[in-house]
């Protein structure tokens, strides 16, 4: 096809936008649900609260905040495809997140940081404990602040949102294969997504693939419930054939869902 070509093909697959928004606006979205940041991630990622603090402590110095990015569904929504930690560190502090029961989360209580020690033990709002509490100045100056957000527009690729996904989250990342690969297979299937992490806790498979405790923590029990539901009918001659066998996984249990 040659170079050219293949870059203009491609090209008009994607459809994107881009613009700055408000933090008062991401808290407006979240409590309409607006936008969808899948609760079920908090399995996969987690930040610390030393993380946290030190995220607000940026939001309140003006350093900029990595762009948010999100592809818009059919009925409008946004799926939040990169910045779930920083979205959900907001949504956590200012006392609106919620787990994926729908059940409120305690919210969270910051530590002190390097250039603001005073936030030690702060909170959104404590009105049995005002000296904890952000005035309402502080609120303002978080709720004023804005986040980039980069937008998949819904008439792109229908495979699009899962491939920029893949690559927020590998390279350079510490994230293991099976831990994006779940995240996409939330985003496109959460049923199936918990079949197979029910799956990985059948007591006679835990007993066969007796991994360890790591392996469990970086999802590696649901790569290899994966690896059977793709491989165990696969003809000898195809499994020579694969390449980059990660890459495969993933392909498989999109077109699985």
């Amino acid at each position: 096809m040659g170079l050219q070509k293949e870059i203009d093909v491609a090209r008009k697959d994607i459809r994107t936008d881009s613009y700055s928004v408000s933090i008062g606006e991401w808290m407006s979205m979240y409590e309409k649900n607006e936008i969808d940041i899948h609760p079920e991630f908090q399995r996969i990622y987690r930040w610390s609260d030393t993380q946290k603090s030190r995220l607000i402590e940026s939001i309140f110095l003006g350093i900029p905040i990595p762009p948010i990015f999100v592809a818009q569904r059919a009925d409008g929504v946004w799926d939040v495809v990169d910045g779930l930690q920083r979205l959900s560190t907001i949504y956590h502090f200012s006392g609106m997140l919620k787990d994926e029961n729908k059940e409120p989360i305690e919210p969270l209580i910051l530590e002190k940081t390097k250039y603001l020690p005073s936030l030690d033990g702060c909170k959104w709002e404590d009105n049995k404990n005002p000296s904890h509490s952000l005035n309402a100045t502080q609120r303002l100056l978080i709720k004023r602040a804005k986040i980039d957000v980069s937008i998949i527009l819904r008439e792109s690729g229908e495979d699009t949102k899962y491939e920029l996904f893949q690559r927020l989250n590998t390279g350079g990342s510490l994230l293991e294969d099976q831990e994006v690969r779940n995240a996409i297979l939330v985003m496109e299937n959460k049923k199936f997504y918990e079949w197979l992490r029910m799956l990985s806790k059948n007591k006679d498979f835990v007993e066969c693939s007796a991994i360890s405790d790591r392996n469990i923590e970086e999802q590696y029990d649901m790569e290899l419930a994966l690896r059977f539901l793709v491989f165990h009918r696969m003809p000898n001659d195809k499994l020579k054939t694969l390449g980059d066998i990660g890459d495969f996984l993933t392909e498989s249990a999109i077109n699985i869902t």
